[in-house]
């Protein structure tokens, strides 16, 4: 009974000193915005990526994207900006089947793992896949009905001209939904990310400084506030959560 005690306070210890060296590291941590690259052009970078896509707290994300997209869309057409391997494009093709929705993303290698998920998921002939850059929608002007993105605004070398982009091919009254992390988070949020760039995510994914690096990436509130005010984009509300930031509307009538 005597040993037992003892582990449990020595754990007790261990634990208060981890804690403590946490919030040291945090109240250390970067305050300013340092632009990111996904390194989507290593394809070991990319195989690791779309193994994190699947994590339950990756489909999380996903799940608190796709309920407010929803909520604002559920018939049309749709645009996942930086779809990564397809997890939200055929989630939403499969809640509705009256969307048709199309992903872009970068990187060629996660498209080709889109398209084989959307096969099996029988959902090939409502979506579509392309290779492009955020900057220059390959879709018409006024053409689409809903717009989202999650974890890629960070990314976004000239967020403006995206957020621009996101309003010339939205019909009016189309709406969007954009998540992301937030830089400004709180304690907790930040040590679970510092312990998956430590210790928890794949070996190609940390020596880039992932997921930390998003996190340093990542705009507060009020710079994503700026950077809205400069686009043509309206109708737009920013919410927040324990780490996230989430950007949301519907388009003026024009």
């Amino acid at each position: 009974m005597g040993k037992s005690r003892g582990y449990f306070w020595a754990g007790l210890g261990l634990l208060g000193a981890f804690a403590y060296y946490l919030q040291k590291q945090y109240s250390q941590r970067n305050r300013m915005r340092i632009p990111s690259m996904e390194g989507i052009e290593n394809p070991e970078i990319v195989r690791a990526y779309n193994r994190i896509a699947s994590l339950p707290q990756m489909a999380l994300v996903r799940r608190l994207t796709l309920r407010r997209a929803l909520n604002y869309c559920n018939e049309g057409h749709a645009l996942d900006m930086g779809c990564g391997p397809g997890q939200l494009v055929v989630e939403l093709a499969l809640a509705s089947e009256r969307l048709f929705v199309t992903g872009i993303d970068l990187s060629e290698e996660v498209l080709l793992a889109a398209r084989a998920r959307a096969a099996v998921a029988g959902v090939a002939r409502r979506v579509d896949f392309r290779t492009s850059d955020a900057t220059d929608i390959p879709l018409p002007d006024e053409s689409l009905d809903l717009v989202v993105s999650s974890l890629s605004l960070h990314h976004w070398a000239k967020p403006v001209q995206v957020l621009n982009e996101i309003t010339r091919v939205l019909r009016p009254g189309g709406s969007y939904v954009i998540f992301d992390l937030r830089r400004d988070m709180p304690l907790v949020a930040w040590a679970v990310i510092w312990i998956a760039t430590k210790f928890g995510a794949p070996q190609p994914i940390r020596r880039i400084n992932e997921p930390m690096a998003s996190r340093d990436a990542a705009y507060t509130p009020g710079e994503a506030a700026r950077l809205l005010l400069q686009s043509r984009l309206t109708g737009w509300e920013i919410s927040t959560g324990l780490g996230w930031l989430i950007i949301q509307g519907s388009l003026d009538s024009r």
